[in-house]
This record gives C-alpha cells, sequence and structure tokens, in this order.
C-alpha cells in the first residue's frame, strides 16, 4: 500500500522551530569564529572561496549531527537543497575518519557548541545574523 504525503505536510514536517534556529545560529557563529569566515558567507547564494565553502560544510555537519536535524532542515535554514548538506556531511565524515587534528578540532568545536547553548548569554544575536539568516 503507497502512502502519500501532501506538500503542505512535508513542509510543515520540516519547518525550522525557533530553538533549532537559534541553535544553528549558535553553531555558525562558533564555526565562523573557528575559521574566520564572515557570519553572512555562511548564508551567500555562491559557493564563494574554498574556506568559506569548508567552513559551510563544517557547519552544515555540525546542525546535522550535534543538533540532530534532518538534511531538509539544515538545507533550508542555510538556503541551500538536502543534497548539498548530504555532500558536505560526507566530506566532513571522510575528513574526520583521517583522524589527527581534523577531528579533534571538530571534537573542540562540539563542546564549545554545546556549552554556548546551555549559556544563556550565547542566546544573544545581531541585528546582521538575524537579517542573514532569515529569520
Amino acid at each position: 500500500m503507497t502512502v502519500w504525503i501532501s506538500t503542505a505536510a512535508r513542509l510543515e514536517r520540516n519547518r525550522l522551530s525557533e530553538t533549532q534556529r537559534r541553535d544553528c545560529k549558535i553553531v555558525v557563529r562558533t564555526v565562523s569564529g573557528e575559521t574566520g569566515v564572515r557570519y553572512c558567507d555562511f548564508f551567500a547564494s555562491s559557493r564563494m572561496r574554498l574556506h568559506t565553502a569548508g567552513a559551510r560544510q563544517l557547519a552544515m555537519y555540525l546542525c546535522h549531527v550535534l543538533l540532530g536535524m534532518t538534511m531538509t532542515q539544515v538545507g533550508q535554514f542555510f538556503g541551500r537543497d538536502r543534497t548539498t548538506v548530504a555532500y558536505a556531511c560526507a566530506h566532513v565524515e571522510d575528513m574526520r575518519d583521517e583522524g589527527g587534528d581534523y577531528d579533534r578540532r571538530l571534537v573542540d568545536l562540539e563542546e564549545r557548541i554545546d556549552a554556548a547553548r546551555r549559556t544563556p548569554c550565547a542566546l544573544e544575536i545581531t541585528m546582521q545574523e538575524v537579517s542573514h539568516a532569515g529569520a
């Protein structure tokens, strides 16, 4: 038996909550601080430089894995397709599998993001961030 899900039901299921938006912004701010990529560049329509694309891929991976968001939801936040998020996650996993410094930096980022999510002042965001994240 085939069950059809309406487009409206799919959109509602993948809608981002305010908490998910807030947590994604924390991830992007943390990755931005770590990589030196400007916050607004994470949401640019072009791929930008390799360094910027790598930072965006890392943020997408962390939103998916650390926050438990679907790839569709992550793509929605970054203004990208879910297949782009899938590619980003696979790329970061490959880099992580190589071990070494990259994996250690990622573990450190995950811990900093978890701490920021628990800290009330981490919820403060600038108007520039709001306008670029499509809130």
